[in-house]
């Protein structure tokens, strides 16, 4: 029998915000994806203790509290008439960079929010195409270290690109960029820290990747790795976008020990930024789906079961 090939972390996020997953025929490979998070979140809980009995802080405590009951319960309502399903109630811990579960819902909550600010951006400028900048700065021991380093890189990278847009004639590869998110990424594969920023840029010209490359070398004065591609389709750009918003710390890479690390470390840093035509953009707090009104529904409710996932309760 072959065997089914397990989604990337950006199919599964652009998976969890299209059209064809708000499907009930979608619900069940939801819930597989909802499943594994919530196992991953439930297996870190002994390291998050081991961790705060070391240290006795209150702050893992809190963690620990909230992981046991976040997303014990999902309540969903299908609106058959129009082919929706929304997420109208659950106890979410919000501590995504413990939490895959909740991980997904913010993502998602990112997702949406900027393919519609896309949408409205490239209505208006059809000029602009999409493209996928990665910065990525020298791997190291000290994760805060490295963070910080690429952190004040780009700073730099930004500041420069409004020097050139105020009339300076140091123009950049960056000076090409009308609008930009980017997301901080951390993974460990065993030979250190390796921060890296995923940015979706919004441009008239497709910044060239070498030219790009020997500015970041000066800049960082260790680096030169970067990449430049354009986004496949610019009409249905949902990977690209998944790419950006997909977890801070890929959970499936890193060891539950280095997870709950660089959770504590990271945690309270800003790990998203944006610039240019995408500032502005609002992301609702709430990891729930906004009811539809005035339609018929019915109501489906799961409950996670160890051992056997998320379980349909009317079944």
């Amino acid at each position: 029998m072959e065997q089914k090939r397990k989604p990337s972390l950006t199919e599964s996020l652009a998976t969890d915000v299209s059209k064809g997953s708000d499907s009930y025929s979608k619900l069940p490979e939801k819930m597989v994806r909802y499943s594994r998070a919530r196992s991953r979140a439930l297996a870190i809980l002994p390291h998050v203790d081991k961790e705060q009995q070391k240290t006795g802080s209150p702050f893992l405590k809190k963690v620990h509290d909230d992981l046991i009951t976040c997303g014990n319960y999902l309540h969903f309502r299908n609106y058959y008439t129009v082919e929706q399903i929304r997420l109208i109630d659950a106890r979410f811990c919000k501590k995504h960079l413990f939490c895959p579960l909740c991980a997904i819902r913010r993502g998602s909550k990112q997702l949406s929010s900027y393919l519609t600010r896309y949408k409205v951006i490239t209505g208006a400028n059809s000029n602009l195409r999409p493209y996928m900048i990665t910065l990525t700065v020298k791997n190291g021991p000290d994760l805060m270290e490295r963070y910080n380093h690429l952190v004040k890189s780009l700073k730099k990278v930004t500041k420069s690109r409004s020097r050139a847009l105020s009339g300076s004639r140091h123009v950049t590869e960056f000076s090409k960029v009308q609008a930009a998110v980017g997301t901080y990424e951390f993974t460990n594969k065993k030979n250190g820290w390796h921060p890296h920023v995923h940015i979706i840029a919004l441009c008239e010209e497709m910044p060239n990747q070498k030219t790009l490359s020997s500015e970041w070398l000066k800049i960082t004065g260790d680096s030169f790795i970067v990449d430049v591609r354009p986004i496949g389709n610019p009409e249905e750009p949902i990977k690209g976008f998944a790419e950006v918003f997909k977890y801070a710390l890929k959970f499936s890479d890193l060891t539950l020990d280095q997870q709950v690390f660089a959770a504590m470390a990271l945690h309270g840093k800003r790990l998203l930024f944006s610039l240019g035509l995408f500032r502005g953009v609002v992301v609702p707090e709430s990891l729930l789906d906004e009811p539809l009104d005035d339609l018929p529904y019915f109501d489906i409710f799961y409950r996670y079961l160890d051992g056997a996932g998320y379980t349909n309760l009317d079944s």
